[in-house]
């Protein structure tokens, strides 16, 4: 694999989201919505969600909200990214490589084992890194 993977365990995370209109194409958009409302993005957690939902593949732009009463104010639905283990690859200057996002998912779909029902995360660390998660399958030993 020409990206190095490594195996973190993640705590269940609530979003605020915005649901892009068509895959790959409404992403764009769907940030810039979510982006808007806020009134500030410093400091803030980011992430984008591709599941498939039946036959399609549907992209949320998300962002880790501050309280409750944010949730109500931006009017948003909400979703959660279910914690346990998963397979990582950072990608750094990410806004230069955005062409590697899908052929690393895609490497990591060929090199785990990953729940079925997990999709795939972005993970906004900061402005030049970008995490690329899925989620592994559980074994036995995983309760």
């Amino acid at each position: 694999m020409p990206y190095k993977a490594t195996i973190v365990d993640l705590p269940d995370v609530n979003l605020v989201v915005s649901r892009a209109d068509e895959f790959p194409s409404g992403i764009k958009a769907a940030w810039d919505g979510l982006e808007s409302k806020l009134p500030s993005l410093k400091g803030r957690k980011f992430y984008g969600l591709t599941i498939c939902e039946g036959s399609q593949l549907a992209y949320y732009a998300g962002v880790q909200p501050v309280n409750d009463e944010e949730v109500a104010s931006l009017g948003f639905p909400t979703m959660m990214i279910k914690g346990g283990k998963y397979a990582r690859v950072k990608l750094f200057d990410w806004q230069n490589h955005t062409d590697k996002i899908g052929e690393i998912f895609g490497q990591l779909m060929e090199d785990f084992q990953l729940d079925p029902n997990g999709g795939s995360v972005e993970y906004y660390r900061s402005q030049s890194e970008l995490h690329l998660l899925m989620r592994l399958a559980q074994t036995k030993d995983q309760t």
